[in-house]
């Protein structure tokens, strides 16, 4: 069996791409002072405002970095999703990721994970009907993984899905769409700020390749304010849990 199979595209899907043309401190002076502030911001929407220590120490978090983008706005995230908070935010790794199993060769990657806030409609409808929705209230996730060598620069692999918790618990799950057809439903508990998602349902369309994957774990780790540390283990038929991928990003934004 090829794992490289994988990452076959099976469908063709029209993407849309975010022009990153900004800095991750706009100025060059504008960052945060205290690698708490996603939880203090996601705690207290108004305490930009009203508290003198976060509206200091917080800048980069507070969006006072130029025009804010209520994607990545903090203080607009749901009573459900805070302890999550510390995930929003575009994570980058323009080298460094590598991917292994016993199958294939071994690999070197780049990536990029947005993690945000639905959109602002979105955001109005789960607010308002909060006490009936409260399940339903997610982040939205997306990664775009690429590969390179000397010459050539190939897309890899794309995903994208939400991410949202069980209300009174410290259960994640994550539902995650392919662009090899695939679909999947992770769980998993949220410990500090490390998650780790094990799959608990694929799906797929009906002419895709039926790969013998078993199991998958999904473990992120986020260090300090601005490293995100992801790994990817997989089981299949053949082989037994194993790591396959592993990168860790760089927060380019807010």
């Amino acid at each position: 069996m090829d794992l490289n199979l994988y990452y076959d595209v099976v469908q063709t899907y029209i993407i849309v791409i975010l022009d990153l043309n900004f800095t991750s401190e706009a100025g060059g002076g504008c960052k945060d002072l205290d690698t708490r502030c996603l939880d203090y911001i996601a705690q207290n929407a108004t305490g930009c405002l009203d508290d003198p220590y976060v509206s200091t120490h917080c800048e980069r978090t507070c969006m006072y970095c130029g025009e804010p983008n209520p994607k990545f706005d903090v203080k607009n995230v749901p009573e459900l999703l805070q302890p999550l908070a510390f995930l929003i935010g575009i994570w980058r790794a323009e080298t460094g990721g590598k991917a292994i199993f016993p199958t294939m060769p071994v690999f070197t990657y780049g990536e990029e994970m947005e993690i945000s806030l639905p959109s602002t409609d979105m955001q109005v409808v789960n607010y308002t009907f909060k006490q009936h929705l409260e399940l339903y209230l997610s982040l939205h996730y997306a990664c775009r993984a690429h590969s390179w060598d000397m010459d050539k620069f190939d897309e890899l692999h794309i995903e994208n899905g939400y991410i949202t918790m069980k209300p009174g618990t410290n259960t994640v799950a994550l539902t995650a769409v392919m662009d090899n057809g695939f679909v999947t439903v992770e769980e998993g508990i949220l410990k500090g700020r490390t998650i780790v998602l094990k799959m608990v349902d694929v799906g797929r369309i009906s002419f895709s390749r039926d790969l013998p994957v078993h199991a998958t774990e999904r473990h992120w780790v986020v260090h300090g304010s601005d490293r995100f540390e992801n790994q990817f283990f997989m089981e299949t038929l053949t082989h037994r849990m194993q790591l396959h991928t592993t990168i860790v990003y760089k927060k380019i934004y807010p």
